[in-house]
Formats: structure tokens, C-alpha cells, sequence
């Protein structure tokens, strides 16, 4: 999928389980809790795409991204080679190690590791990086200041001005890497090629099979079925869901509602 939908999907995840999954253990999130989770999710749904060298993650972000692109794309081919059964097929430099679930799993556990160890550093340097990927995915759809500025400042913003801030995602926010990496994999699945999410089960005789849906119902990446359907869709249930689960936003569109409201029913009584 392109990098507008990666994010949106990603996004929709985010705000699905930072807004519903502490409700069953009792415990209420936080706005900057929700919102720091979901912001993670969308960046990281674009991460898996490192291992790619005209992707978004790569070749439209930093040096840095670039940089690391270099040492994905080895790695992943070098897992693939040492791991690769009879009948798999091609390089695994491109939907490699970063398109599985153990490898998703194995960075968000690190990602947690560190941000209960570390903290705020972490916390915050995870944020600004998926904020930035995030709105670099999106820019084809919300164009605007260069991502890294607009990354700076959402995420001063969330820890400044949003009750809860980073604090509480601390020790859980590799979660939310790990999840984005996985849908951004999910995605690519229903596309036409596919993608090893189960690696290195063996499937078929191969260890890097290609996981997708049923054929009818796979679409051309970009194509008119993710331009007309998939991403708007995704766009829509991302504002219906920050609006149902984000704390103090449901408040403040009532109270927009009934504004607008008022100002109707007031131009009908002017009107002759």
C-alpha cells in the first residue's frame, strides 16, 4: 500500500487499542497517553519499508533513514539467505525481516525495554521519529512544513500541553512499533504480492512464504480500489475513533455542535 494509507491504518490501530485496551484492566488513558500511542503506530506503519530504496521511509525522510536503509536491506538478506527453505524464492532484501511479525515483535520489545529503563528520552525521541514518518506518509494528502519541524513541534506540544504527555506510555511503547510494523505488513498483504508475515514457520516448503488474502480480493497498490475506497476509509474511521476515545474531544465537538447550532437558528429567526 502507499504510505497515505500505511499511516491512516496505522493511526486507526493506535487509537483502537491506546483507547479501549486499558478499559479492561480498569485503568482510564490518558489524553497524551492515547495520543502518543497512536502517533507511534502511524510512523511505525511505515517503517517495515526501510528495506526498500525509493520508499517514503527512506529515500524522502533524513540521512539518517537513508543510513539506515543500507544496513536493513543487508540484514534482511543475509536472515533470508541463512534461513531460507527449499522452494523460497528471490533475495529477501525487499518484504524481509522487517515485513514478519517476530521481527516487528523483537523491536517493540526493545523499544520497551528501553523506554522503562530510560524514560522520557526514549519516550520523546520515538515520538518525534514516528511523528515524523507519520506526516511524511501523509504528506501527499495534507501537505505542509517539512515533517521534521512539524514533528518538533507536535511533539513538544503532546508533552507540554496534553494531560498525561508521554509519561504513560513509558515501558509499553514498543507496543505500538510493533503493532504499526504489523499492519503496515497486514496491508501489504492484501495487495498483489503479498508478504512473509508468518516467517519462519514453515509453509508450502517454504520459510518466507508470502501471506496475502484470497486472490479476488487482493488490489494494486495505488490503484483506484486504495485511491477511491481504502484510504478514504481509513482517513474517516481515524477521525470517528480520536473523537470517541481521545479524552476532552468528544466534549469539545458537542460543544461545536451545538454553537453551530445556535448560529443557524439564529441567521432563520433574522431571515425575512
Amino acid at each position: 500500500m502507499l504510505g497515505v494509507s500505511h499511516a491512516t491504518s496505522g493511526a486507526v490501530l493506535g487509537l483502537a487499542v491506546a483507547g479501549y485496551a486499558p478499559l479492561a484492566f480498569g485503568i482510564e488513558p490518558s489524553a497524551g497517553s492515547v495520543l502518543t500511542f497512536a502517533a507511534v503506530c502511524a510512523g511505525a506503519a511505515l517503517l517495515p519499508d526501510l528495506d526498500h530504496p525509493s520508499s517514503t521511509a527512506t529515500k524522502h525522510f533524513t540521512a539518517a533513514s537513508f543510513l539506515a536503509s543500507q544496513v536493513v536491506r543487508p540484514l534482511s538478506g543475509l536472515v533470508y539467505r541463512l534461513t531460507r527453505a527449499r522452494r523460497d524464492t528471490g533475495k529477501g532484501t525487499h518484504r524481509g525481516l522487517t515485513h514478519t511479525v517476530l521481527g516487528a515483535v523483537l523491536l517493540g520489545l526493545g523499544v520497551n525495554l528501553a523506554s522503562a529503563a530510560w524514560g522520557a528520552p526514549v519516550l520523546l525521541g520515538t515520538l518525534f521519529v514516528c511523528l515524523a514518518l507519520a506526516i511524511k506518509g501523509l504528506d501527499a494528502i495534507v501537505p505542509g512544513p517539512p515533517s521534521l519541524v512539524a514533528a518538533a513541534a507536535l511533539t513538544f506540544a503532546v508533552e507540554a500541553y496534553v494531560p498525561g504527555g508521554t509519561a504513560g506510555t513509558a515501558g509499553w511503547l514498543g507496543t505500538a512499533v510493533a503493532l504499526g510494523m504489523v499492519v503496515h505488513s497486514v496491508g501489504d498483504a492484501i495487495t498483489e504480492s503479498g508478504a512473509p508475515l508468518l516467517w519462519p514457520v514453515p509453509i508450502r516448503q517454504r520459510r518466507w512464504y508470502p501471506v496475502g488474502s484470497p486472490r479476488p480480493l487482493r488490489f494494486r497498490t495505488g490503484g483506484k480500489v486504495e485511491a477511491w475506497l481504502v484510504a478514504p476509509g481509513l482517513t474517516v474511521a481515524a477521525f470517528v475513533l480520536a473523537a470517541l476515545v481521545v479524552p476532552g474531544v468528544a466534549p469539545v465537538l458537542l460543544d461545536l455542535r451545538d454553537r453551530v447550532e445556535q448560529l443557524i437558528a439564529g441567521a432563520a429567526m433574522m431571515a425575512p
